[in-house]
């Protein structure tokens, strides 16, 4: 086996070899650490690689110089590599941004690359399972979490290795600590190449295989509570009485004594009184009645209704087809603007920038032209369209909302600078019109497209020829049908509302969608957006409908509240800082509140930007709305119009730590609030106990105006301000748009995500989401904290 089979054989690189270079970097210190350990190991399986790792240390260094001849490591995309389908490669690409290991964890992960050359040898030829490396690197990308107290693991042997990863891991669960967690996926990775442990039956083994491993719980280390379940036979369940079966699933009557440790138990772990329940018994049948059939009498009835419920609710938000013009009417409606005669010259153009733009013809008439890109106009409120000569794009206002509160001053160098107006490149034919109308030389590109004296006529012609394209091919067009075209293909299926309104539409279809308010627009998107949406109009002339001039544009339309990066990032690192300071103070009555305070505060922006949630009166006011088995937590920041807006939201590994590190402090802070202040324990997950204007160490009610003060030192950031990042940034990095608006909350009547007849997946929705909120918190700075406790 040469050197450059080798390395692919442990770094599984995808076809494209993207970003080669920055993992080739990544990974030379890893061949280096498991060059060293293999020289001072006698083991058989792992001959061929000892023999190997020097010449797959000089490939290294010869792809990181740019001196590797061999074509099979040159890269074809610059295309990030996705974790799921390549977890071992963008792995490496992950450790490499973020900085060195500490050695310890360098050492393991040597340990981790020995495995993958030996792989498993009871799995399918002899692999290790791809489920086990995404667990395996996802722990080593967020590796800042478990990386103290790995000293006792001794790395000289795999053997030795795994060995003690087993010790540390069980000595760690017994002190409740996550990191235990952290590291059962690599112990279990070395257990399966050592044969020391096996792999799991999935279909077989999914109800009886050991928490242990699977480190999925019906419920939390810390719940007292229990769920029983118990098999009732489908025979006997279906000749049982119902009052007989009722009576014997009826949950026992506790006695006054019960239910006082049941309330105290609740006071110790800030449970509200009517989370308490008893122990409940789930009867669950073995299998599908035999007595009875499905659909029909009755039954029948609730098909058809269903059948009717869902019509009903998907026209809630889908408009007529008969306003969206067929494939064929816009072929014949392309195919007669497009080539024109010089006569109908004129009038093809104004048709044609019509369908391109989704403007009115009376503002296509009033279109302008500019030879200079610098001469085009920032802010023109009547909408007109500019066309540019130099950079080859049309220019118009982009519907905005009314805002009612104006920027500070101070606030503008925090903000991403947004422009009021989006440019959007010209296709071909497009172009081709304009020169035979304009003519090529830039300096008759200036002033009006249709001059004055002109522009009633070309109405007419427009008109007219409109007339005779729907006569001629027996077309049922209107031009308010062709101008919304385009507005309604970049808005159906899959496609954004916002990004269709920015784009084609006008202040009436503000109201259509509230994440209009909160997306702030990168214009490179935008644009290529437009173009996809105009291939898929006339997909028959696709081939044609390419970019005059390549446009690189930085500019960003929309919401004026969306923060930069650096500015977070500074806030992320400021406050850390302030906490730190305050906790080395002696804890006493006086510091306690500004320690407290201090750490509740970046709790509460964390919460804000790691799940969207609105600055309301107590966010998150009950502990039990947050589960950490599923991983999700239940938000509800808003009504509705049927008085519950709720949706439920994944969690990244950030906000889960800092969340077990919260309640652990605030433990601790409840019974030092009792001892030093004699207050009762707070109603409300999150408390403040004093404010900058009130010394008085009482619980209070975190509120926004309570947020706003103790931030006011650091920063005057509207407290929103995360939602606006949020919605820009996940709908930037490729996220499905009906997944962001469920995750914001911006869906529309008849699109609710938990809704009666919604498809989306609970599972998709977590696994498409959370890789990208852990990247842009890990970008921003915002990691977990350890509080007191």
């Amino acid at each position: 086996m040469s050197p450059s089979d080798a390395l692919e054989r442990l770094i599984q690189p995808p076809e494209t070899r993207a970003r080669i270079k920055e993992v080739a970097e990544a990974f030379l210190p890893i061949a280096s650490r498991m060059s060293s350990i293999l020289e001072k190991v006698n083991s058989h399986t792992l001959d061929d690689l000892r023999h190997l790792l020097p010449g797959i240390v000089l490939l290294c260094e010869n792809i990181i110089d740019g001196a590797e001849t061999d074509h099979q490591w040159h890269p074809t995309s610059e295309e990030r590599p996705n974790l799921t389908p390549y977890p071992v490669y963008a792995g490496l690409l992950n450790i490499g941004e973020q900085g060195a290991l500490h050695s310890e964890q360098m050492s393991i992960l040597a340990h981790v690359f020995f495995s993958i050359w030996v792989g498993v040898p009871e799995a399918p030829e002899g692999k290790v399972p791809i489920s086990n490396l995404q667990k395996v690197f996802l722990e080593f990308r967020r590796a800042h979490l478990w990386r103290e107290g790995l000293e006792s693991i001794d790395t000289s042997e795999p053997d030795k290795c795994y060995k003690s990863l087993v010790r540390l891991e069980r000595r760690l669960k017994v002190l409740r600590d996550i990191r235990a967690g952290h590291l059962s996926h690599t112990r279990r990775l070395l257990g399966l190449s050592l044969q020391e442990e096996s792999l799991i039956d999935r279909e077989a083994g999914d109800a009886t295989e050991d928490s242990d491993e699977t480190d999925e719980h019906e419920t939390s280390l810390d719940s007292n509570f229990e769920m029983e379940r118990i098999q009732v036979d489908v025979e006997e369940s279906d000749e049982t009485d119902s009052a007989a079966l009722i009576e014997a699933l009826s949950f026992p009557i506790r006695t006054v004594g019960d239910q006082d440790k049941l309330f105290q138990t609740a006071e110790r772990n800030a449970l509200p009184s009517d989370d308490l329940v008893h122990r409940p018994i789930v009867a669950t049948s073995q299998g599908p009645s035999k007595h009875r059939k499905s659909w029909v009498g009755k039954n029948g009835v609730a098909r058809d209704r269903a059948k009717s419920d869902q019509l009903r609710r998907s026209n809630q938000t889908l408009t007529n087809r008969w306003e969206r013009p067929t494939e064929y009417e816009l072929y014949v409606y392309w195919y007669a603007v497009t080539e024109p005669v010089d006569s109908d010259l004129s009038a093809a153009l104004a048709l044609l920038l019509v369908l391109l733009t989704s403007r009115e013809l009376d503002l296509i008439l009033e279109t302008q032209l500019k030879s200079r890109l610098g001469d085009l106009p920032e802010r023109r409120e009547n909408g007109r369209i500019y066309i540019c000569y130099e950079s080859a794009v049309w220019q118009s206002a982009a519907p905005q909302p009314v805002r009612k509160t104006q920027l500070e001053a101070e606030l503008r160098h925090q903000l991403v600078q947004t422009v009021p107006s989006v440019r959007m490149p010209i296709v071909g034919p497009l172009w081709g019109l304009l020169e035979r109308h304009v003519g090529s030389d830039p300096r008759d590109w200036r002033g009006a497209l249709f001059k004055n004296h002109e522009k009633e006529s070309v109405a007419e012609r427009a008109a007219d020829l409109f007339d005779r394209i729907k006569k001629k091919s027996d077309v049922r067009l209107t031009l308010r049908r062709v101008q919304r075209a385009l507005f309604h293909r970049l808005s159906d299926g899959a496609g954004d509302m916002v990004t269709s309104i920015l784009i084609a539409g006008d202040h009436d279809d503000i109201s259509r969608h509230a994440g209009i308010h909160y997306y702030c627009a990168y214009e490179s998107d935008l644009q290529e957006r437009y173009l996809q949406a105009i291939s898929q109009l006339v997909p028959e002339f696709r081939n044609t409908l390419h970019p005059v001039a390549l446009v690189q544009s930085d500019r960003r339309i929309g919401s004026p509240y969306c923060p930069k990066p650096p500015v977070l990032r500074q806030l992320a690192t400021d406050l850390k800082t302030h906490f730190q300071e305050t906790l080395r103070q002696p804890i006493g009555k006086s510091t306690l509140p500004d320690i407290h305070n201090a750490y509740t505060l970046y709790t509460v922006l964390l919460l804000f930007l790691c799940t969207g949630y609105r600055s309301v009166q107590a966010p998150l006011s009950r502990i039990t709305d947050v589960d950490l088995n599923r991983r999700y937590a239940v938000i509800a920041d808003k009504e509705s119009d049927h008085w519950s807006h709720s949706r439920i939201v994944p969690l990244t590994e950030n906000i889960l730590s800092h969340w077990e590190y919260y309640l652990r402090h605030r433990r601790h802070v409840v019974r030092m609030v009792e001892a030093y202040l004699g207050e009762p324990t707070p109603e409300h997950t999150f408390f403040f106990l004093s404010t900058p204007t009130q010394r008085i160490a009482k619980p209070t009610a975190v509120t926004p105006d309570g947020i706003e003060d103790h931030l006011s030192p650091f920063s005057r950031l509207p407290l929103n301000v995360g939602r606006h990042l949020l919605r820009s940034e996940l709908i930037h990095r490729k996220v499905p748009v009906a997944l962001v608006d469920a995750f914001m909350g911006h869906w529309v009547a008849g699109r609710e995500p938990m809704g009666r007849f919604s498809t989306l997946s609970p599972i998709e929705y977590k696994r498409v989401l959370v890789p990208v909120l852990e990247e842009i918190q890990t970008e921003l700075g915002w990691t977990p904290l350890r509080g007191l406790g």
